[in-house]
Order: structure tokens, then sequence, then C-alpha cells
């Protein structure tokens, strides 16, 4: 085999696997809790943080003039103020736990860019057996 076809075909290797790595890099970043997102003093108001709680329903308030949305979220011991600018989700009431992506102020307050709802248990299979064959018979 010729010197430069071992060289090109090395090169694209390896551009390939730069490329591959650094999108998994991107896409792997995990959510904090409520609770770790308070202990932590090194998030910056510029740092880009995914923030997993529960909604408390009754702390939603819609302002459809404006598009804003603000609520509370939570997890065992501490509670976290959200604000969003964006049409609210339909089913964020019934959602029992939501992922943000955003930006924590100095206020405290939480700035969601995104809201991922999880899915309400009312949508899993009920009974004991979850990896049952639902297919008919």
């Amino acid at each position: 085999m010729k010197p430069k076809i071992v060289i090109g075909v090395l090169i694209i290797v390896a551009a390939l696997s730069y490329l591959i790595a650094s999108s998994l890099k991107e896409n792997a970043s995990y959510y904090l809790t409520v609770s770790e997102l308070a202990a932590r003093s090194d998030i910056t108001p510029q740092s880009g943080v995914r923030v997993h709680g529960l909604v408390d329903p009754g702390s939603i308030q819609w302002d459809a003039e404006a598009v804003i949305l603000e609520f509370d979220l939570h997890d065992e011991f501490n509670t976290l103020h959200i604000t969003y600018h964006g049409i609210k989700p339909d089913q964020l009431a019934e959602a029992q736990q939501v992922v943000l992506e955003g930006h924590r102020q100095a206020d405290g307050i939480f700035h969601a860019e995104k809201i991922m709802l999880k899915c309400p248990s009312k949508y899993e299979t009920k009974g004991d057996d979850k990896s049952k064959d639902l297919t008919p018979s």
C-alpha cells in the first residue's frame, strides 16, 4: 500500500474519532438534583446546568400575555424557584418529574431555557411484571 493512502486513511479515521468523541461529551451531561445545585457554589450564572426535581403543582403561575411561566421545583430537602420564557407545556401540572436546562442567577432563581417532562406514572404499565409482552395474542 502506498504511504499517501495510509496517511490519508489515518487522518480520516482520526477526524471521525474526534467528531464522535466531542459529540458524545456534549450530550453526556448529567443533571443535578435541587439539593445538589443548592450545595454547589462553583456554579455561576454563566454556567449552564441541568437540574432535576418535582414540580409543586400549587406553585404554577402562567402569564399567557407575557408568555412567562413560574413554578417551584423541589426534592426531599430543597426548593428552587423557576422562571421560563416560553409556552407552558400541557402536561406540566401532571408531571411528577422534570429536567430543566438553564442558568441559576445570582438572585437564586433558576432561569430555564428548556423544560423536559418525564412521563407521569399513569402512562406506565400496571402490575408487578413491567417486562410483560403487551402484544396481542
